[in-house]
């Protein structure tokens, strides 16, 4: 079920003039937001290990991790399981755009594209607790639609069933072992030899660009759509991302701004919540659940969606600014 990645014929453009979406802003030196609460480095990696070598450390406990988490959900239909399986996906999505300049734009790519499927497949149970719990609410407060929570618990069984059959734990682990052997494999040719400080900081600061100018792009005008929205809670997930895996690498503590990052996640992440799950219900064939049921439920998350997407983009305005 993995991708199977060329060893061969890789393209590794030169990391300081590589080709990324955001690669034409200059970048800005690292601020105050990564200047605060200096923190003790984490003994197994420092600024004098080599590129190859800090990929291998971050990357291997979070293959385990994935690994760990598929096998158990093979007889398990752990709500938090599945969430943090999805996290793993997206943590090594991250982490392999980080390397991409020396692991190559083609055996990148491959990889992410899994890692998004795996992550897509394991999120099918989650959006669906999701959506039941917001049913649920709306229930609570009077919304009539006993029906459609009934179904919808349906609907979350079958997302376990297929989400088992999809993600078996050993191809999941004969996939990850592949992919991160071919990664060590081109990174110990390429800069096994080469300091990880400044490599890190300019991948932070280019995932931080990113995310600065998405934030000012979604604040522009009166209103903010929610694809604008989306776009930011995902720079603002890399970047975090970035930031806790390089922490003990990169000048200066950034404690502070993991919180912060996280703070903001919250927010754009209950907006997420109402939009995908109305995106779900409104998607979805419900064929015992009368049509103005349905409809109900829209009406009610819709008008959810709309207050909590104006306090995200009260956040995403002050990132801007």
């Amino acid at each position: 079920m993995g991708v199977v990645l060329s060893g061969q014929n890789i393209f590794c453009p030169i990391w300081g003039a590589e080709m990324d979406m955001d690669g034409d802003w200059p970048l800005p030196r690292l601020n105050a937001f990564f200047k605060t609460d200096r923190r003790a480095a984490d003994p197994s990696l420092s600024k004098s290990s080599s590129i190859a070598s800090t990929f291998s450390s971050l990357a291997a406990p979070v293959v385990a991790e994935a690994v760990q988490r598929a096998r158990a959900l093979s007889t398990s239909s752990d709500v938090e399981g599945f969430h943090q399986l999805r996290v793993a996906f997206r943590k090594l999505r991250a982490l392999f755009w980080a390397y991409s300049p020396y692991l190559g734009e083609e055996a990148t790519a491959q990889a992410t594209e899994e890692f998004r499927r795996l992550a897509a497949v394991a999120g099918q149970t989650r959006d669906w607790d999701i959506a039941g719990d917001l049913l649920k609410v709306a229930q609570e407060s009077g919304a009539s639609i006993d029906p459609l929570v009934v179904a919808a618990r349906e609907k979350r069984a079958q997302a376990v069933l297929h989400s088992q059959t999809m993600i078996k734990g050993d191809d999941v682990e004969a996939f990850l072992n592949d992919v991160l052997l071919r990664a060590q494999t081109t990174l110990q040719s390429r800069c096994n030899d080469l300091p990880v400080r400044a490599f890190a900081e300019q991948r932070v600061r280019l995932a931080q660009r990113s995310l600065q100018k998405r934030s000012r792009h979604a604040a522009r005008g009166e209103s903010t759509n929610e694809e604008d929205l989306h776009d930011v809670r995902k720079a603002g997930k890399k970047l975090r991302y970035l930031l806790e895996f390089f922490q003990p690498v990169i000048k200066g503590g950034h404690g502070p701004a993991i919180k912060a990052l996280t703070s903001v996640q919250n927010k754009l992440g209950q907006f997420n919540d109402i939009a995908a799950s109305e995106t779900l219900i409104r998607n979805t064939a419900f064929n015992e659940v009368p049509p103005e049921i349905v409809q109900e439920s829209l009406r009610w998350l819709e008008a959810q969606k709309y207050r909590r997407m104006r306090a995200a983009s009260r956040r995403v305005r002050a990132i801007a600014d």
